[in-house]
């Protein structure tokens, strides 16, 4: 709920401050808000390069981090009945139901498969 709040919040700032440039841009006249409309955007590119750059810092560390995971082996344990543990990538089909059988598409059914 707290997080629904901080939105809405954060929209209607964002309309007060719009509806306040604008009227200051109608008083002012179109030649002075057309100035201050390109120093803001200067500004606002300027901050959004460097929240760009911020952000990239963490995917990098993190993706370093991941490479120097990969050499280790993966380390899982699986107890009791109709336990799965599945380490690293997981390619195939796993089933814990009793008789189960694997059928695939491209395969023949098998023999005893009804109607």
């Amino acid at each position: 709920m707290r997080k629904r709040r901080l939105v809405w919040t954060g929209a209607a700032v964002t309309v007060a401050a719009l509806a306040g440039l604008g009227v200051y841009f109608a008083r002012v006249g179109l030649d002075a808000a057309d100035k201050l409309s390109s120093v803001i955007g200067v500004f606002a590119a300027l901050i959004g390069l460097a929240l760009a750059g911020y952000g990239a810092l963490p995917a990098r560390a993190a993706r370093a981090a991941g490479e120097a995971a990969e050499d280790e082996a993966p380390s899982v344990t699986a107890s009791g009945t109709r336990s799965v543990a599945v380490g690293g990538d997981n390619s195939g089909v796993i089933s814990t139901g009793d008789a189960a059988r694997v059928h695939l598409a491209s395969d023949d059914p098998p023999e005893d498969a009804g109607p």
